[in-house]
Parts: structure tokens; sequence; C-alpha cells
């Protein structure tokens, strides 16, 4: 049986810098509200926002066909866990 490979469109590889992008963007704010040291209550919001864009850029790489990086399904599970109540 053959496998089709998945060749990503240009709409998807722009899709995929605008979600590193973004995953970049969102860990430089967590990174900045640490150090000027935010309120908890901010940093929850920022650690949320962290959270929505690593899961865009997921998606973003499944959908160029290719598997999610082990680093990067765990530092999403570690944030989900970070949003549920204690």
């Amino acid at each position: 049986m053959t496998e089709s490979k998945h060749r990503a469109g240009q709409g998807e590889r722009d899709h995929f810098v605008a979600c590193l992008r973004e995953v970049r963007a969102a860990r430089g704010h967590l990174v900045d509200a640490r150090a000027d040291g935010v309120r908890s209550q901010e940093k929850q919001a920022l650690r949320a926002d962290l959270l929505v864009a690593l899961e865009r850029y997921a998606l973003a790489i499944v959908e160029l066909g290719v598997p999610v990086p082990g680093r990067l399904r765990r530092e999403i599970d570690l944030y989900r866990r970070l949003e549920q109540p204690h």
C-alpha cells in the first residue's frame, strides 16, 4: 500500500510562520511579566494566552503533515495542567 505524502501549500506555511510568531510573542510577554513582578492573576491570563498560541502552533504543524514535537506536546500539557483549578 502506498502512502500519499501531504505537501504543504504556501498558505499553510504562512499560517505556520504566523503561529510561531504568536508563540514567541506570548512567551515574551510572560517572561517580561515574570521579570517585572506582575501580579499572579495577570500572569495567569498570560499563561492562558500562551496556551492558546501553543495549541494553534501545534495545529499548524499538523496541517503541514508532520508530527508535533514531543517537547511542544509536553509544554502544552504543562500549561493545560496549570489552567486547572487546584
